[in-house]
């Protein structure tokens, strides 16, 4: 009996052993299969990325040849209506911005009328520019030149608002009317200029008298 007893224990202790060992390698199975379909995801997902790289690269070489051909045209509009002004030295830069006030945007201004063809009646001068270098704006500069009379026919008048996309800057117009009778009208619209400057803004200029007291 005690024979038979053993027996079965070896028995039943071999069984509960297979068990174990079956269940722990599926256990590792299942882990290794999960693990396999984690990288079969990854795997395709990379393929598809790959896949995708010759349209991206042509993209890519495309918005380059883009971008190098917007440059040139900024470049080329900027040389064309944007005065050399840059404020990376403020003192300097408020210096050409003072020229460019008296010397060069005023004598401009005043004689693109009858450059046109029309007759100004009226008196435009050029707002003075500010004394504080660093008081300005300098991602973009705004000088309301005022308003504009000029007189003419229609066909002319017209012409002469259009030729403003000739001038040597950059401008805004806004018409405020147009009266009369052609060959006999008169147009009253107003101009703002706009200049924006080159490069980085240099540090902020000290300037006497900015400290701050000290209080007793």
């Amino acid at each position: 009996m005690s024979k038979l007893k053993a027996l079965h224990v070896a028995i039943i202790g071999s069984v509960v052993c297979i068990l174990i060992g079956v269940g722990t390698y599926f256990l590792v199975i299942k882990k290794v299969t999960e693990e396999i379909t984690a990288l079969d995801g990854r795997l395709a997902a990379a393929t598809a990325v790959e896949n995708t790289r010759p349209q991206v690269m042509k993209r890519l070489a495309d918005a380059k040849i883009n971008n190098m051909r917007l440059q040139v045209t900024l470049e080329k509009y900027m040389r064309a209506k944007m005065p050399a002004i840059s404020f990376q030295d403020r003192p300097q830069g408020m210096i050409a911005l003072w020229k460019e006030h008296a010397e060069t945007l005023g004598p401009l201004i005043r004689a693109w009328p009858a450059k046109t063809g029309v007759t100004m009646t009226n008196t435009v001068t050029i707002p003075p520019p500010p004394v504080d270098p660093n008081a300005i704006d300098t991602s973009v500069i705004k000088i309301p030149v005022g308003a504009f009379t000029v007189t003419g026919d229609y066909t002319t008048l017209m012409n002469h608002l259009r030729s403003w996309n000739r001038f040597n800057r950059l401008v805004q117009i806004d018409v405020g009317s147009l009266t009369g009778n052609s060959p006999f009208m008169t147009l009253n619209y107003t101009v703002t200029v706009y200049i924006f400057p080159r490069g980085e803004t240099g540090p902020a200029v000290p300037m006497a008298g900015a400290g701050t007291a000290t209080p007793r």
